[in-house]
């Protein structure tokens, strides 16, 4: 029987559009997850966590930021590293350390921080204190190169996008206001029993809050659409494992290197979103 917690995490989940775009964007690039060993690295939403474990697989998942993860060699047919190689100081570390329990033509999908020259939202975050772990954040996100740079050794990189435009952050920001501003008041000097007790009506009325804002939620990815030329707040990228080999960067003659001009094909946008 599905517990409190559970249910409160599925509830949540169900009324959060971009959790649910992550969850869409992981399946699709990873395919069927029946029957694989699946390894996940990165502090996930409890929400999200909770979803992965509903789409069959076996999943482990780690909070490692070691320079060795605790696995064998070739344990897992598919390595997820989301939310984490930003708060890490070796981020090639972890990538080699992907590779290593990877089987052998395993899929690495890697979900981050998208990082971009100017925007509207990550300073609005910060100013209200509703950015996720600001304190530990080791850089603030990477382009396409700089993810083609840390994969190029041990993968053939199949896909690099970034998501999540100017309409859907700025209304996942006034979300997390609106939830802060809620949980701040909310909040109470009662002991520790009394906040355990509450935590489940928390959530409760933080998924009504959900609710009311979904629509517009819908409503600002519909807007997305209209800026697809511009770049997203958050970049995914699919690689298969090959043989670990490290190789340099081509650089062409107008001085791109390679990457530049085969994944950043719209850099340089003047858009500013």
């Amino acid at each position: 029987m599905e517990s409190v917690n559970e249910h409160s995490a599925h509830v949540l989940f169900n009324r959060s559009y971009l959790l649910r775009l992550r969850l869409r964007l992981i399946v699709q690039a990873i395919g069927p997850m029946e029957g694989r060993k699946i390894l996940c690295i990165g502090t996930l939403p409890t929400a999200l966590r909770a979803r992965l474990l509903t789409t069959g697989g076996d999943w482990t998942f780690s909070q490692e930021s070691a320079a060795k993860l605790a696995y064998r060699d070739g344990v897992f047919d598919r390595v997820i590293i989301i939310d984490h190689l930003e708060w890490v100081e070796d981020d090639y570390g972890i990538v080699a350390e992907a590779h290593r329990v990877l089987k052998s033509a395993g899929l690495l999908f890697v979900d981050t921080e998208h990082r971009k020259r100017w925007t509207v939202w990550r300073p609005l975050r910060k100013l209200f204190g509703v950015e996720d772990r600001p304190a530990r954040r080791v850089r603030d996100g990477y382009t396409e190169r700089a993810l083609f740079d840390i994969l190029k050794d041990g993968f053939d990189i199949q896909e690099t996008r970034s998501y999540s435009r100017f309409f859907v952050e700025g209304a996942e920001t006034l979300l997390r206001l609106a939830v802060g501003a809620f949980v701040a008041g909310g909040r109470s000097d009662g002991v520790e029993e009394e906040e355990a007790d509450d935590a489940d009506e928390l959530n409760q009325r933080i998924a009504r809050i959900q609710t009311f804002a979904y629509p517009f939620c819908l409503i600002a990815a519909k807007l997305d659409w209209l800026i697809f030329f511009t770049r997203g707040y958050r970049i995914r990228a699919v690689a298969r494992r090959r043989l670990w080999k490290p190789r340099r960067t081509p650089v062409l003659r107008d001085g791109r290197t390679l990457a530049d001009a085969t994944l950043n094909t719209r850099i340089g946008t003047a858009a500013p979103f």
